[in-house]
């Protein structure tokens, strides 16, 4: 009974806290005439105020730290509301025109001076209630949360809504809040959810642009690219190998974004060409991943490969192209090696298949055209095939001559060291 009415006690807290928040979140898209905007905004400021002196009654008079903890998050969960209204009062002054927005999206100053003012008064009035917040929610990072939300915060006030605008100030908000959290490694839900309201300001950004302005496919590009550094960082500094492995997902919708915003860059380029450079592109930062991880190096190893084998497959089955049959021919050999040094039979027998028939399909198409992507191409890969073999072999030499050695010397320091 007891548990239950504990469940209950929490579920009562943040349905309270969700109702604030949608009160708050009302000034955002409000459509209200009686007042001036000032004064609805000064009645935004003075409600969030309540807050922390209601968490106060709760923590010390009551004896209930779960409320004052509860309440404290909503008072994190207001300030991304004050950052965008006080964003579209540094606009209507210092940004370019607002006609093509509704009304109900526009927050208007009486003076550059009124909306300079606005921002320092409730900057000196919420800066202090942040670093309250954060020394209930996670004490020990109080200062680093603090100055990285009121940072993050700022870029809400950049009086520029553009596309590029956009994309270069919630890059940096990703990366403050994957920073903060491979730095603190939070364990409690509270210090979590205080982590998670750094994002915040990015997504009042990406809403913002996403309702109101243009939006770009390098806008998103550059929010998943970022993302998936985090998400890697994060697993990494976690030792959560799937949190790691997790990033491959916006990995390869950023590449795609960004393969799909340059397209304008080359009109006459074919579509089996894009796919084969999406394939290559996409593998730069898998490998990257894959270098930097000792978890998952296999598995981001594994998956640019497989990506790469798949595109170049699938353009010699509908479009066959030169460059992708001698991408297949690397790719299969590169596969069958390791299938034939590990005694892996499947991997040797597909990687054959792969390199025989990009091979078979490069022969055609030198017997039919008489072009450098043919024959040329043909005998140049075989002697850099001839050429790399002939390293390996020697480094292989080296490695086995240097191996006796090594076990000569150990028992000789096993007596020095007696």
């Amino acid at each position: 009974m007891e548990t239950r009415l504990q469940q209950l006690f929490q579920m009562l807290r943040w349905c309270g806290a969700a109702m604030i928040v949608a009160a708050a979140g009302t000034f955002l898209v409000q459509g209200w005439d009686q007042d001036g905007d000032v004064s609805r905004y000064l009645t935004l400021l003075g409600m969030t105020a309540l807050l922390p002196a209601l968490a106060y009654a709760c923590g010390i008079r009551m004896q209930e730290g779960r409320s004052a903890r509860v309440l404290m998050l909503t008072l994190l969960a207001l300030i991304p509301i004050h950052g965008g209204v006080l964003g579209g009062f540094v606009l209507s002054q210092f940004g370019t025109g607002t006609s093509s927005l509704g009304p109900v999206a526009q927050w208007v100053a009486p003076s550059r001076l009124a909306a300079v003012l606005l921002v320092a008064g409730a900057g000196l009035a919420l800066i202090p209630l942040i670093w309250a917040a954060f020394r209930v929610l996670a004490r020990p990072h109080a200062r680093l949360l603090t100055a990285t939300s009121v940072a993050s915060h700022a870029l809400l006030l950049v009086p520029d809504r553009s596309s590029l605008a956009a994309t270069l100030t919630v890059a940096p908000i990703l990366g403050f809040t994957a920073y903060c959290a491979a730095r603190i490694k939070p364990q409690t839900l509270e210090s979590r959810l205080a982590v998670a309201s750094l994002l915040a300001p990015a997504t009042v950004i990406a809403a913002r642009q996403l309702l109101f302005y243009d939006v770009s496919t390098a806008f998103w590009g550059t929010i998943l690219g970022t993302g998936a550094l985090a998400l890697f960082t994060l697993g990494k500094k976690s030792g959560d190998a799937t949190i790691e492995r997790f990033a491959i997902v916006p990995t390869l919708l950023s590449v795609a974004a960004f393969v799909l915003a340059t397209e304008l860059w080359w009109p006459d380029v074919s579509a089996s060409s894009v796919w084969l450079a999406y394939g290559l592109l996409s593998s730069i930062p898998l490998l990257a991943f894959a270098w930097s991880s000792s978890r998952s190096k296999g598995f981001f190893l594994q998956a640019a490969v497989a990506l790469n084998a798949t595109t170049a497959l699938t353009v010699l089955l509908i479009d066959p192209r030169p460059w992708a049959a001698l991408q297949a021919i690397a790719l299969g050999l590169g596969i069958s090696s390791y299938g034939f040094v590990k005694g892996r039979r499947p991997s040797l027998y597909s990687g054959i298949g792969l390199a025989g028939f990009g091979f078979i399909l490069e022969v055609v198409h030198a017997i039919e055209v008489f072009q450098p992507s043919g024959w040329l191409a043909l005998a140049g890969f075989g002697s850099a095939l001839v050429g790399l073999t002939a390293w390996l072999e020697r480094r292989a030499r080296s490695v086995r001559q240097a191996a006796p050695a090594a076990n000569v010397s150990q028992p000789a320091a096993a007596s020095l060291s007696q």
